[in-house]
């Protein structure tokens, strides 16, 4: 009787385990079959967009233009043939941004294809380059003032760099390395010189910054529009966009620089 019970028992079970193996079998043959049905669908084939922008008057390419699907917080930054690429792009409609100091902002709406570059034409705005050039020869008179041997970096060479960091590239074109700051100093990036760590007096829009390395290292470099650096990196001084935009309107006179 016991052995007769748990044999009924027994089958019972197996009998249960084999109605749900079915059913998951049947579900998992639907899914392959809805599966196929989708890969048999047309898929639409992404592509990257690519085009050049430059200057509606004259003709000229424009070296570190921002370039972005309107609403979009990421873009491309034009290189040194006004050249940009925008990946992963489906065809169909869409609006991009230009934007670049001593121009007008573009914001240009079309259906676009993998056909062909995109060329992006935008308008001079002539007072603001004219500002912007005045502000750029003060600074370059300030410069040639100064006792202390000085590179100055300028947007073309900002934007098109390969460092993603300022404080990179000022590191690689001074020849020196970033170092881990000692107790004494303000920040935890310093520059290495002559085996041991200096920890460089920074400005950013005339203002002196407090660790100022951390500052840059957390800035790309074409989020600037010029770079000053003197005494191969111990004095920095960087200036935004945003400053030489307002520099340009007011035809800013800069400070003198007391070493």
């Amino acid at each position: 009787m016991i052995f007769a019970r748990n044999e009924l028992r027994l089958r019972g079970k197996v009998g249960t385990w084999c109605a749900a193996m079915c059913l998951l079998m049947a579900v998992i043959a639907i899914a392959l079959l809805a599966s196929d049905a989708l890969s048999q669908e047309p898929q639409t084939d992404n592509f990257d967009l690519v085009g050049t922008v430059v200057d509606d008057v004259s003709g000229g390419v424009l070296v570190g233009a921002w370039v972005s699907l309107e609403g979009a917080e990421w873009g491309s930054i034009t290189d040194d043939k006004g050249r940009f690429r925008l990946p992963d792009v489906s065809a169909g409609a869409y609006a991009i941004t230009v934007e670049q100091l001593g121009y007008e902002t573009l914001v240009w709406t079309g259906e676009v294809a993998p056909d062909g570059p995109l060329a992006l034409r935008v308008n001079p705005q002539p007072l603001l380059l004219e500002g912007l050039q005045v502000v750029t020869d003060r600074f370059r008179s300030r410069r040639n003032r100064t006792a202390q041997s000085v590179v100055a970096y300028d947007r073309a060479d900002l934007a098109t760099s390969p460092q993603t960091n300022v404080v990179d590239f000022v590191a690689l074109r001074v020849g020196t390395s970033r170092d881990r700051c000692g107790d004494a100093t303000r920040g935890n990036t310093c520059f290495r010189f002559r085996g041991r760590s200096v920890e460089p007096a920074v400005f950013v829009d005339e203002v002196r910054v407090l660790a100022g390395l951390d500052y840059l290292d957390a800035l790309a470099p074409h989020e600037l529009q010029l770079v000053e650096v003197f005494g191969s990196g111990r004095h920095i001084r960087a200036y935004t966009n945003q400053f030489m935009t307002r520099a340009a309107r007011t035809r800013l006179q800069p400070v003198a620089i007391l070493f």
